[in-house]
């Protein structure tokens, strides 16, 4: 008894009872799977941007604080400014 040839390849194809198309649907599920994850957990380019904002403006405030700072005691070395207690204002 002999099989066509196209009968033999098909069976050859076969793993496990399943055919080639169903494994190529379940890869590309898989990887459809993958990528909703990968979104859902990576970093937002957004929330990168925040963070880079705030620790711009923090520096900038820093940096006003400091030049501040250095008018205030340059002011103080050459006796323009004196320092004085008063008496609290309640």
């Amino acid at each position: 008894m002999q099989t066509s040839p196209g009968h033999e390849s098909q069976q050859k194809r076969q793993i496990f009872g399943t055919h080639v198309g169903d494994l190529g649907i379940v890869a590309i599920a898989f990887l459809c799977t993958v990528t909703l994850f990968l979104i859902l957990f990576s970093p937002s380019p957004a929330d990168r941007l925040q963070k880079a904002q705030t620790r711009q403006a923090r520096e900038k405030a820093q940096q006003e604080q400091v030049e501040r700072q250095k008018k205030i005691d340059a002011a103080v070395a050459t006796g323009e400014v004196s320092v004085g207690i008063a008496p609290a204002k309640h």
